[in-house]
């Protein structure tokens, strides 16, 4: 078997969570809509909260509109929530908490208000470029290609916590195992050296499960993202990366 995943339908961890989804949906629907009777699987509205990115902006709109679909009830209708940029950076921090949406978002909000106005000089120091050397050497030294772009990710994690996360993008399972959560889905822009993003361009999606382009139908586990594969089968398996070096990924274009 390939470790490439190949076609346009979902895969079938996405397929399981779906069918658990929509369970969470009917109930809330039925709830919010004052409905007499359960809504029939087919009756199920698949709803996405897509968003786009602009950075520190962003961020901020983006917790401030789940919190609103929060207050009126509503947030448990929603299958899906999209992001690139700034709003990759609250779907990362709220994907951290496996029940995340059950919980009330005013204290999260207030800790990322502290993060999101904290002076970002200590980003840009001496001790902290001196961090990130060390860091991307030994991400060199793993097999990893290194670029500007994860240095980028990792000034993205010094502006944004206290401290190192080790959080990786398959650790999200646990937030969507249940369906307790939306399925976030994480968008990048492949593009070309000398070549105008208005010219050539491509999507590149990232789940807990999987990363790919849909362009392709062309998918591989979300741990594999960044190691070696040839004609479809995995040749040299590395480390699975931080979620920053994915938010330098998504914030980068």
């Amino acid at each position: 078997n390939l470790d490439v995943r190949l076609g346009f339908d979902l895969c079938t961890d996405e397929q399981d969570f779906l069918q658990k989804r929509r369970k969470v949906v009917a109930a809330t629907l039925k709830d919010v809509l004052h409905l007499e009777e359960d809504l029939q699987e087919h009756e199920v509205p698949v709803v996405a909260v897509t968003t786009a990115g602009c950075g520190i902006r962003a961020l901020t709109a983006m917790y401030g509109s789940i919190f609103g679909l929060q207050k009126l009830r509503v947030l448990d209708c929603v299958s899906y929530i999209s992001g690139s940029s700034g709003t990759t950076w609250t779907m990362t921090k709220l994907y951290e908490d496996a029940d995340w949406s059950r919980k009330e978002l005013g204290e999260i909000i207030i800790e990322a208000r502290k993060q999101a106005t904290k002076c970002k000089m200590g980003a840009f120091c001496l001790r902290s470029m001196t961090n990130y050397y060390r860091e991307l050497s030994q991400r060199t030294q793993a097999g990893h290609k290194t670029s500007f772009i994860d240095l980028w990710g990792l000034m993205i994690e010094s502006m944004l916590n206290d401290g190192k996360s080790h959080h990786r993008l398959s650790d999200q399972r646990r937030a969507v195992n249940q369906g307790q959560n939306p399925l976030p889905i994480y968008l990048a822009l492949n593009v070309k050296d000398k070549v105008a993003t208005k010219d050539f361009r491509e999507w590149v999606e990232f789940t807990p499960y999987e990363v790919g382009f849909l362009k392709y139908g062309a998918f591989i586990r979300a741990e594999d993202f960044g190691s070696e594969f040839f004609m479809g089968r995995l040749m040299k398996k590395l480390p699975e990366s931080r979620i920053c070096f994915m938010q330098g990924d998504s914030s980068a274009w």
